[in-house]
């Protein structure tokens, strides 16, 4: 299968997050870093990208901790 690929803008709407932040994330590892297509062109694939914020939905909490049980 082919694998799709989203620009800087589709991920900024995918996250609702500003431009500068996804740049900030991708190199701080916080997102998987962008394929350069171009002098002017970054994609990342669409898969990757939807691997690591699943894996982040299933590790909710505050720096990694999970939310304690009521008693």
């Amino acid at each position: 299968m082919e694998p799709v690929y989203l620009s800087k803008k589709e991920v900024v709407r995918k996250l609702k997050k500003s431009p500068s932040t996804v740049v900030r994330w991708a190199k701080s590892g916080v997102i998987p870093m962008p394929i350069k297509l171009g002098p002017n062109t970054i994609v990342w694939i669409e898969e990757e990208l939807n691997k690591v914020l699943e894996e982040k939905k299933n590790k909710r909490g505050f720096l990694g901790h999970k939310p304690k049980k009521d008693k």
